[in-house]
């Protein structure tokens, strides 16, 4: 919602800013200028991406809204219950808990310690996810900042154009002024697109991603350290090093806490 937020700050201002200079908005509504910056974005774009990869784009500028990640508190206390229960009971009591996991991540991880793979190869099945993962996400990123990128250059190729027509019709100068602003109007389209919607999308997709690997590498840790035996205890000093201070509760604290939620 903050990223919802920040679009809507960011029209408001420019919206407010306008009615205080005294100007008027149908001025700044051109039908052509906003068709050949959106559709000439998209069509240069389209040029170093699949068909597929912009078909889900729209997912993707949706996700940049509403996407959530792993929780990382909620992580290290499922860990640590994981934990608990293979030193106790042993690894294959863990499959009874899977179907209770929601993160296919955190599920897959964990299926490969019940199924009796080793350090290494439960490792390296986890990090085909992560890349895999890392080329899904980037190929989204790279869509919105090149759209980003083609918005303004699509706007002053709009701009060339207006004012190629304004000067090939100079014999009547009630026309100027209504040309150039015309003109200008692409270039104005341009920078909004760019720096209003495709270049905040980039960047919020962008830092979802960053975050999202650094949980699930952390995910990978704990999965690593139920793999070895590591008591709760360890576990939870363990996974408590990827978080800041402020978050680090200890294992007697949040055992504590997992019982009363129970």
């Amino acid at each position: 919602m903050l990223t919802i937020g920040g679009i809507v700050l960011a029209i408001l201002a420019i919206i407010v800013a306008t009615v205080m200079d005294g100007n008027s908005f149908g001025a700044l509504i051109g039908p052509s200028s906003l068709l050949l910056v959106f559709v000439g974005a998209i069509g240069a774009s389209m040029t170093a991406y699949d068909i597929k990869d912009f078909k889900n784009a729209p997912k993707a500028a949706i996700y940049a809204f509403t996407g959530k990640i792993l929780d990382s508190n909620e992580l290290v206390n499922t860990l640590m219950s994981f934990a608990e229960i293979a030193r106790r009971e042993g690894v294959l009591a863990l499959e009874a808990k899977l179907k209770e996991i929601e993160e296919p991540f955190l599920q897959i991880g964990l299926q490969q310690v019940v199924d009796g793979l080793d350090a290494d190869a439960v490792q390296e099945v986890l990090d085909i996810e992560l890349q895999s993962l890392e080329e899904r996400h980037q190929t989204q990123i790279g869509i919105f900042k090149a759209l980003g990128g083609y918005a303004p250059t699509m706007g002053m190729i709009g701009t060339v154009i207006g004012l190629i027509n304004m000067l090939g019709n100079l014999s009547d100068p009630s026309q100027l002024g209504l040309g150039l602003s015309v003109a200008l109007l692409t270039t104005l389209y341009g920078v909004l697109f760019a720096n209003l919607i495709f270049l905040p999308i980039g960047t919020r997709l962008d830092r979802l991603h960053q975050v999202e690997i650094t949980a699930k590498e952390m995910a990978m840790d704990g999965i690593l350290a139920v793999q070895g035996g590591a008591s709760p205890r360890m576990l939870v000093e363990r996974l408590e090093a990827h978080l800041p201070h402020s978050q680090r509760l200890g294992h007697k604290e949040r055992q504590g806490a997992t019982k009363q939620a129970a």
